[in-house]
């Protein structure tokens, strides 16, 4: 490849990587950051000859202008003078790209590069500003090597040819189109120089100590999700039944996430009141009472549902009976914690901790968050067995009462209630009750996503006598209606079910599709209990994931994704301190390890010495016998040094003779090539030179060893120091 286009291939690399890690994490215009993409391509062949820059000056600048004075007023006006910075960013980089003259332009794009690579890091959060940095770093080291040796090679050439401006451009673009400058082997080389430099990079990123992401960037923006604000209207989760996105990734026991485990219902949201179709928070729910724990790293609130608050001590076995998830929460719009089952210890970072706490119902758990947040949930997930539940008839606490049976709508229709006394008659405890109606909801009700309109009539009865079909909105809000008219505490929880099985990681992949609604139900003594009548066959309409190529590809991607944020983009220090204590007990065992073999292999060699002995002695021998042949060449009769000629030494002598006068053989510039420009430029000692540099190569490359030759070159020695010297006395 010839040296200019290495530099500029290089160079336009580095650019690129820089402008893709600052606009593909969708916080730029995607037109905007296109448009800007096709113009950096275009500016490729925007160079003379084929164009005069000095043409386009007044244009270039009247635009620069103009486009400065627009980013100063929208970013006044809109208050985010980040994203603005970035597209301001993105027109310097075209404007430059389409005016670089000299070397100073191509420094001031790498300054650009390197500004929009730091924008990225706060408007790319992705996966792929990962892969961008990579390639901004090995392509910086390729761009500024060569951008230092053609800074040099134009340098030297200026100076050397002051007076002949002429030459100055023939020799630059001479060496700017030779092909011997640069090759495959110093790409490669360098390129593995800087992803070594890029891993060190990386370790000194894990040691350093965190502050987190909300030190620097308080909010990212969250997922819009239907189901999770202060208020759900019955067709929410019906759109977004195929919305493949990922909301929260969960580490949980293979027994409840692998691929052929049941779903988990992950809880967020819970409501009291339904009136017309819709489910809100009343001024009478019950608020969420709790245990908290604080420390220098980490806050623990025990959820304490209906029950008093325990001990220290009956919290950890509480913890260790109950099922762990680990869980990486994406931004959403809605400052909800989700948990499996029945959450009853939350843990979260000491950093996350809210100058005041939140106001939370329906045992909810809220904390806002504006980045992914990694937190820790206990759950109850299995119910207990229906023998107790049957017998948990006691009395149900007033506020439970007020706000979860008697709280009924009053549309509600009188066949509506008619059914619910008929479906539950007989039937002497709630628990009997409650599967009874979800029994009948799901033989006389089908689950369809396709919405359609009740009108002005009551949305539960038009479901359950008229539409008899529904998504599980419906499903939840008719068992929660016909459970009330019958006398049953119960509430409307919102959340999702089930997720993807992530073979790789081992984690579970919980999709916006997975958007669910369920029923709590209260038995006094027991506490709150799960029930879902939507019909099992229909609900997860995602599925557990694929088995496919494409769907293993989706996965092992969504992997690199994960570990991007959890180790780049959210890493903080309870995560810097859970990587140490790993790496740690990592060299424990190591060290354990090898403390194990070394006492094995000790008494292995005291029961069997004789034979342990010779397994030494060998290696002793071996070590005694190579020392002693010390440097004896490794082929008897051959001598490993290579010796120069004397007519070698004799060249290096005219050749420093040559520098002392000032002429000078630029590197990649052969000695032949030397000879041949001093012979057309008429210098001193041209013909003595070329002579002896055919000696030179005679002997040094030929193998020739003639005494002959040997005088001739001294002869030639001491003639091209003759004419150097009577050159210098002319000069004078």
């Amino acid at each position: 490849m010839r040296f200019a286009v290495a530099h500029k291939t290089a160079s336009y690399l580095m650019v690129a990587f820089a402008y893709l890690a600052m606009t593909t994490g969708g916080a730029l215009p995607p037109l905007l950051s296109f448009g800007g993409l096709v113009m950096l391509v275009l500016s490729w062949w925007w160079e003379p000859p084929r164009i005069r820059y000095e043409r386009f000056a007044l244009a270039w600048t009247i635009a620069n202008v103009f486009a400065l004075a627009y980013a100063l007023l929208t970013a006044i006006v809109t208050g985010d003078f980040l994203g603005v910075g970035g597209q301001f960013l993105m027109w310097l980089m075209v404007a430059k790209a389409f005016n670089r003259k000299s070397a100073r332009d191509w420094q001031q794009m790498y300054l650009l590069a390197f500004l929009m690579l730091v924008a990225g890091s706060v408007l790319n959060p992705e996966l792929g500003y990962g892969l961008c940095f990579l390639g901004f770093v090995i392509t910086t080291t390729w761009a500024m090597t060569l951008f230092h040796l053609r800074r040099e090679m134009e340098d030297n050439l200026l100076v050397k040819h002051a007076a002949d401006r002429a030459s100055e451009r023939v020799e630059v673009r001479r060496i700017l189109d030779s092909r011997r400058i640069v090759g495959g082997r110093f790409f490669l080389g360098t390129g593995l120089l800087s992803f070594g430099v890029f891993l060190a990079a990386a370790a000194v990123f894990l040691a350093l100590p965190r502050v987190g992401i909300g030190f620097f960037l308080k909010s990212r923006g969250g997922l819009t999700l239907a189901g999770f604000s202060d208020g759900v209207k019955l067709g929410g989760h019906g759109v977004i039944k195929n919305d493949s996105t990922v909301v929260m990734r969960v580490e949980v026991d293979k027994q409840f996430g692998s691929r052929d485990a049941p779903g988990i219902h992950w809880r967020g949201v819970a409501f009291d009141n339904y009136t017309d179709g819709k489910w809100t928070r009343s001024a009478i729910a019950p608020r969420t009472e709790f245990t908290l724990e604080q420390s220098t790293t980490v806050d623990r609130r025990y959820l304490q549902w209906d029950g008093p608050a325990l001990p220290v001590a009956k919290i950890d076995a509480l913890a260790a009976r109950t099922v762990k998830q680990e869980i990486w929460l994406e931004p959403l719009d809605s400052d909800v914690l989700f948990g499996a089952g029945l959450p009853r210890i939350v843990e979260y970072p000491h950093v996350m901790r809210p100058r005041k706490m939140p106001i939370e119902f329906n045992d909810e758990v809220r904390l806002h968050h504006g980045s992914t947040v990694h937190y820790t949930v206990y759950s109850e997930i299995k119910p207990p067995p229906p023998d107790v539940l049957r017998a948990a008839n006691g009395p149900i606490p007033a506020a439970y009462k007020r706000a979860y049976v008697d709280q009924l709508d009053p549309r509600i229709t009188a066949r509506t209630k008619a059914k619910a006394l008929e479906i539950t008659a007989g039937l002497t405890n709630n628990y009997d009750k409650a599967r009874a109606i979800e029994r009948w909801l799901e033989t006389n009700a089908t689950y369809t996503l396709v919405l359609d309109d009740p009108g002005s009539q009551e949305a539960i009865d038009w479901f359950l006598f008229d539409r008899k079909k529904g998504h599980c909105e419906f499903f939840a809000s008719a068992f929660a209606v016909l459970a009330r008219a019958a006398g049953i505490p119960v509430r409307n929880v919102n959340g999702f079910l089930g997720g993807e099985w992530n073979e790789y990681q081992g984690y579970v992949a919980v999709r916006a599709g997975d958007a669910h609604s369920w029923d709590e139900v209260y038995f006094p003594g027991v506490g709150w209990v799960t029930f879902d009548p939507t019909p099992p066959a229909d609900i997860d309409q995602l599925g557990r994931g694929g088995t496919g190529w494409r769907a293993k590809l989706g996965r092992f991607v969504d992997t690199l994704r994960f570990q991007w944020s959890k180790w780049v983009i959210e890493y903080d220090l309870a995560s810097q301190l859970a990587l140490f204590k790993s790496i740690g007990r990592a060299i424990k065992d190591a060290a354990l390890a090898v403390k194990r073999g070394a006492l094995a292999a000790k008494d292995w060699t005291l029961e069997r010495w004789p034979v342990g002995l010779i397994a030494l002695g060998i290696p002793a021998v071996w070590w005694y016998r190579r020392r002693r042949r010390g440097a004896e060449p490794l082929i008897a009769g051959r001598d490993p040094r290579r010796h120069r000629s004397t007519v070698a030494e004799t060249y290096d002598a005219a050749a420093k003779a040559l520098h002392t006068a000032g002429i000078l053989r630029d590197s990649g510039m052969t000695p032949r090539e030397l000879a041949v420009r001093m012979t057309e430029r008429g210098d001193p000692a041209a013909a003595q030179l070329g002579e002896l540099i055919e000696l030179y190569y005679a002997a040094e490359w030929g193998g020739r060893r003639d005494p002959a030759a040997e005088e001739r070159a001294m002869a030639l020695l001491r003639e091209i120091r003759s004419a150097l010297a009577a050159a210098k006395r002319a000069k004078r």
